[in-house]
């Protein structure tokens, strides 16, 4: 785990395929490059999946979104799943306001995207498709 005085970020798993990067607190220049560390790490460990937590981010920056572009690019080539999980608010919306939310996989709980890793499928708005559907 890594501490700044308002962030931190904490890399858990892999575990049944899926390794989750928890961020807490703000997301910005400083506090970038360990989040890009975690995230990187996720993505080339053993995971097919990886879930990136953003429900405890306070505030948000272009630096860290750069490293979220930059793991969906890596995911990517690597066949690895990116999620990310961001609850309705100030990320949220600074994410829909860029136009980043038709990027990625988002999900307003970890719980929601954990669900999703263990085999329900899921559109690219992170939606559930259910077998009506």
């Amino acid at each position: 785990m890594t501490d700044l005085a308002d962030f931190r970020v904490e890399l858990l798993g892999p575990a049944d395929e899926i390794a989750v990067v928890v961020a807490a607190g703000e997301l910005d220049l400083h506090s970038s490059p360990p989040f890009k560390e975690a995230l990187v790490g996720a993505i080339e460990g053993a995971a097919s999946r990886v879930v990136v937590d953003l429900t405890g981010v306070t505030f948000i920056d272009s630096s860290a979104l750069g490293a979220l572009i930059g793991g969906a690019r890596r995911s990517a080539l690597s066949g690895t799943e990116l999620m990310i999980v961001c609850p309705p608010g100030s990320v949220a919306r600074v994410i829909d306001l860029t136009g980043l939310h038709r990027a990625f996989a988002i999900y307003p709980t970890r719980d929601e995207a954990l669900g999703v890793a263990a085999g329900a499928p899921a559109d690219s708005a992170g939606e559930t498709i259910s077998a009506a559907d």
